[in-house]
């Protein structure tokens, strides 16, 4: 076992264990609170947003308000204000049920009883790691958008052979294709 692989079961270990010491509750709050919340529903949004908006009655609504738009001034036709629109209020929508779902879970799991407590503080563990390793592969996902640069070279040098190195090959994550992945690598040397 490397020295890399060693330390990352390390790291594992004590976020399990600060995930086991906070709780779930405690730890659900920390995850989508500020600025991780912020990020959760902006996910949420692009993730779900094009799948809501093909409901029927939502894209009625869009067509609604796009048509209303153009007849006022056919600019706001061309640049598809009713989209901005509708992920505006999609966004704010999911923030309103992401506080409401956060403070649910976490009055329940706040309970003063022996058998919550308990799965309170297991779930606060799996939550802590899950968590950790979920920002861990969105790193990934940021740093394979540079992989052409010397620093993500270097980085990718250093963890190769190692488990951080086959979770950077394996990651899921993708934010862009590979040809577009050079273009932004370019834009980022050229600024």
């Amino acid at each position: 076992m490397t020295t890399l692989n060693a330390m990352t079961i390390l790291v594992a270990v004590l976020f399990a264990g600060l995930g086991l010491a906070v709780g779930f509750a405690r730890t659900l709050r920390f995850f989508t609170k500020g600025i991780f919340g912020f990020i959760l529903s902006i996910f949420v949004c692009v993730t779900f947003g094009g799948m809501i908006a093909g409901i029927p009655g939502v894209a009625a609504l869009i067509d609604k308000i796009n048509n209303a738009l153009t007849d006022a001034w056919s600019f706001l036709g061309k640049i598809h204000l009713e989209t901005v629109i509708y992920y505006v209020l999609l966004f704010f929508a999911v923030q309103i049920v992401r506080i409401l779902i956060v403070k649910f879970l976490g009055g329940i799991f706040s309970a003063n009883n022996t058998a919550v407590r308990t799965v309170n503080r297991i779930l606060g563990m799996i939550l802590m790691v899950a968590a950790v390793f979920l920002l861990l592969l969105l790193f990934f996902g940021v740093l394979k958008i540079f992989e052409s640069t010397q620093f993500v070279q270097d980085f990718l040098a250093k963890i190769d052979g190692s488990f951080l190195g086959t979770l950077y090959d394996i990651n899921p994550v993708r934010f862009v294709t590979e040809g577009a992945a050079d273009e932004a690598a370019m834009l980022l040397f050229l600024m």
